[in-house]
């Protein structure tokens, strides 16, 4: 694809250089109405100011858009260029249907349609999917580096743009120019925002936070396929995997009995971070590897139950009857621990990943935390024979 010309680089560094982020709007808050769902009321209410009676007319003016839209693309072809709803002074919904004026003769009136308002603008919905794609395509290029600054990019249909979201200073990147001079997208199409609120998937994957029952150990990968390790018993093979209440995976192989480990897959769009939280406001401790400390060394743990919690290695190769079966193998240590915190990570104190948590010798309140620490006997599945029976690549820092 043709890099853009000396003059339109020159247009696109001095756009970047003066991007604002814009604002929004709210509508006055009202009385409720009880035959509409009342959940969808207040959250409304509470997030847009948005009476029952702006309500009624929002869902009424929604139901009009397919129509409205099939008949603006069928009357105005390739000049189509989107349909919205906005709001007028008084708060009142109303469709919109827009087509570019150069796609057609000059600066012709766009023939009306009956119940929403017509808009002439520069570019074609064609026009903006196509920037879209470009952009698309220039940061997935082999040559492009890594996209740090570009937050985001979309159509903004009511001002007929390209929205390029960027984080602060990055409009002076060599990256951040690469990126959009390699689209060869018309400058004139391109509008910059910065944002100082960076994007981050639905789910972060950190070592100790909570899934179904259990905790996460730490997070792994088998190739393209991304997952954590855990303690077996939390789970079966094939088990669906939920992170605060949303599936996210299921569980791909699982061992109790005899051991306790296993390993889950998560999807593409979570992120995994090669960290362990540690329940002190946003603190994490990187994971820089796997070998294994010997005993009497210092080892912290992570569950949502307990939180996080430090101790010594007590013992290795020490066999447990849970009961329901026996677990050999695994290591014991004085750090505290509850129900809840099964499956999750022990790491060291120089941050490498030790095992998972399989267990303790409990008090009444499901914690081994009351017992004086001398007593105190928690339990940990190996890390390393996991990541090397799974096939698994343990995420590092």
């Amino acid at each position: 694809m043709q890099s853009l010309h000396t003059t339109a680089r020159r247009t696109l560094a001095l756009a970047l250089i003066s991007a604002v982020a814009a604002g929004g709007s709210a509508f006055a808050a009202g009385p409720d109405r009880p035959h509409l769902d009342p959940d969808m009321v207040a959250a409304l209410e509470r997030d847009l100011g948005m009476t029952d009676v702006q309500y009624l007319k929002a869902v009424e003016t929604e139901q009009q858009v397919p129509d409205l839209e099939a008949a603006a693309q069928a009357l105005y072809g390739d000049s189509f260029a989107g349909t919205w709803i906005e709001y007028d002074a008084a708060g009142n919904p109303q469709v919109v249907v827009a087509a570019a004026s150069t796609d057609l003769q000059g600066a012709q009136r766009l023939a009306p349609i009956e119940g929403a308002h017509t808009r002439q603008v520069t570019y074609s919905l064609y026009d903006l999917e196509q920037a879209i794609g470009a952009l698309d395509l220039s940061a997935t290029s082999r040559v492009m580096r890594r996209l740090d600054g570009v937050q985001s990019w979309g159509i903004d249909l009511p001002n007929n743009r390209v929205v390029v979201t960027l984080s602060p200073g990055a409009e002076r990147k060599a990256s951040v120019m690469d990126f959009l001079v390699n689209s060869d997208v018309d400058t004139g199409m391109l509008h910059f925002e910065v944002s100082e609120q960076v994007p981050t998937t639905l789910i972060n994957i950190y070592g100790g936070i909570r899934y179904n029952s259990c905790s996460i150990g730490f997070p792994v990968t088998r190739g393209s396929t991304k997952g954590f390790v855990t303690a077996g018993h939390c789970g079966r093979t094939g088990n669906t995997v939920s992170i605060n209440g949303t599936p996210v995976g299921t569980f791909q192989a699982s061992n109790y009995p005899g051991s306790d480990a296993a390993w889950a897959t998560v999807r593409q769009q979570d992120t995994l971070f090669g960290r362990v939280w540690q329940y002190s406001g946003s603190s994490t401790t990187p994971v820089v590897g796997s070998a294994e400390a010997s005993v009497g060394a210092a080892v912290c743990r992570s569950g949502f139950r307990t939180g996080w919690r430090c101790g010594t290695i007590t013992r290795t190769n020490v066999s447990v009857n849970y009961g329901d079966g026996n677990v050999q193998g695994l290591r014991e240590s004085n750090a505290c621990a509850g129900q809840g915190d099964s499956g999750g990570s022990w790491i060291s104190s120089a941050g490498h990943g030790q095992g998972v948590t399989s267990g303790g010798a409990l008090g009444n309140d499901g914690t081994n935390c009351g017992i004086a620490q001398s007593q105190r006997r928690t339990w940990y599945q190996r890390l390393t024979p996991m990541l090397s029976s799974y096939g698994v690549n343990l995420v590092t820092n």
